[in-house]
């Protein structure tokens, strides 16, 4: 690596932020004249080509997540559908014996905490949540389940409740369950621990009904107090008119959400396991939260910024002094609600709140960032030491933050000049809750026309990156 190349963009750097300004009656001081000579040039480019990829990977892990998610939104021919559901045992609170003994039961009712922060869709329509009995069992740690995966449940139905967020005084959705589960419940008397309770009763589904018109979907709390199982009881003390009442509350143990993907025209054939470029799906990118469906970029070979021209160097003093002072990574959403997807998302239906970079291996695998893995260091969405790499997105402006990608690209260029091992094939663009929500980012990638309806600036997909070139008074900016 040229040790002068970081000497000088060092030193500059160091200098201008530390600089002291100082004016007098005889001369007007140019901060940083002396520091910069005439042989560095500072340079502009938004112009690269990436290569962008959608990559439908396999169902998604959803195990035991904090929250329920139920409902159902139609976003259009072109998105598609997607139904959430939930499956559910539920838990005696302990591993203790639990005894109903001379207990007789008065109701029983299931609560779900709505978090109000979640809801997606038409939130002015109804939407009609049932709860079924489970006919078969959710397995404890030994089993793993995913997005995709279901669990057999009775076709009786338990109970069920039709509302809208705006018609509820709290957030609290209680549903009155049929007594013939509690009392089953109850009947069974003792139970010596909660691997007993749980082969005897086997817990709830929560589902949307079928048939249900397009309306929103939501999460429900688990850290919320108000999501539990209200079974109310009475017994009788020392004589017939001495009634006691009481109430048991059941949480929930294993558990595992279900979310139901059916693609519109615009995804429709982009299978699980498919790698589909832009160019085939009308220059459009898609990250879609409780799919599985993520955007994989490949930058541009930068070496032409950093490689001299033939003809302009002698020996091997191939390599250009150049440093990237800046590469910004902009994503714009774009909405399907008119021929040229200029529209942007209504604001009941928006992208994920944030994106996430990983990185692809060669294997297709994608490598989530932690702050053990060897590229943390290189991706800095926000500021340069915040070891933050979300972009997030801007319900007021309707945009993403930009991506800090030039120390990442800096070192990449350099191991492709040196031949050097690559850490990866590329990043990979992932929604911040990916197995926990459903919103959908669609967005132009660097070829599309698409302009903004209001400003007309372009929504495309663009690598901003400004950079310093030293010591090559032949060097034309590109």
């Amino acid at each position: 690596m040229n040790n002068k190349f970081l000497i000088r963009a060092l030193a500059s750097f160091s200098a201008i932020l530390s600089f002291a300004c100082t004016k007098t009656d005889l001369q007007t001081i140019v901060i940083g004249g002396d520091l910069i000579d005439d042989q560095t040039k500072m340079c502009y480019i938004d112009t690269l080509e990436i290569d962008i990829e959608t990559h439908y990977k396999d169902s998604l892990y959803t195990k035991n997540s904090a929250y329920f998610m139920a409902g159902y939104v139609d976003e259009g021919t072109q998105i598609g559908q997607t139904e959430t559901s939930s499956y559910t045992q539920l838990s005696i609170g302990s591993e203790e014996a639990l005894d109903f003994n001379d207990r007789v039961l008065d109701s029983i009712s299931l609560s779900l905490g709505l978090d109000l922060t979640s809801l997606y869709g038409d939130t002015t329509k109804s939407l009609t949540l049932e709860i079924y009995e489970l006919t078969d069992d959710i397995i404890g740690d030994s089993t793993e389940y995913y997005s995709t995966d279901t669990v057999s449940y009775a076709t009786e139905l338990l109970g069920s409740r039709t509302f809208k967020p705006q018609d509820l005084s709290t957030d609290t959705v209680k549903i009155k369950l049929d007594n013939a589960f509690g009392k089953k419940i109850i009947d069974n008397a003792e139970y010596a621990d909660q691997d007993d309770f749980a082969n005897k009763i086997k817990g709830l589904a929560i589902k949307v009904k079928k048939g249900q018109e397009s309306a929103w979907a939501g999460k429900f709390s688990l850290e919320n107090y108000g999501t539990v199982v209200e079974m109310n009881m009475h017994y009788f003390g020392e004589s017939s008119e001495d009634t006691v009442r009481t109430t048991y509350y059941f949480g929930f143990n294993q558990r595992f959400n279900n979310i139901t993907y059916t693609p519109g025209t615009l995804t429709s054939g982009i299978q699980i396991g498919d790698v589909v470029k832009t160019e085939d799906s009308n220059n459009l990118g898609f990250v879609f939260e409780g799919t599985g469906m993520v955007s994989r970029i490949k930058f541009p070979n930068l070496m032409d910024l950093f490689v001299k021209e033939p003809g302009t160097y002698t020996g091997d003093d191939s390599l250009r002094e150049v440093h990237l002072n800046r590469a910004d990574l902009v994503v714009s959403a774009v909405g399907v609600d008119d021929p040229e997807y200029k529209i942007f998302p209504s604001s009941n239906m928006p992208p994920p709140s944030g994106l996430f970079f990983g990185f692809m291996d060669e294997d297709g695998s994608i490598q989530t960032i932690s702050e053990t893995s060897q590229q943390y260091r290189f991706l800095q969405a926000q500021y340069p030491s915040s070891g933050d790499q979300t972009v997030t997105y801007g319900s007021n402006t309707q945009t993403y933050s930009y991506g800090k990608l030039a120390t990442y690209l800096q070192d990449r260029a350099y191991r492709e000049f040196y031949n050097l091992p690559l850490d990866d094939d590329g990043l990979v663009l992932l929604p911040n809750q990916q197995s926990s929500n459903i919103r959908k980012l669609v967005f132009a990638d660097d070829e599309s026309p698409i302009l903004h309806p209001l400003n007309g600036q372009t929504m495309r997909l663009r690598l901003i990156v400004y950079y310093a070139v030293f010591n090559d008074p032949r060097h034309e900016c590109k």
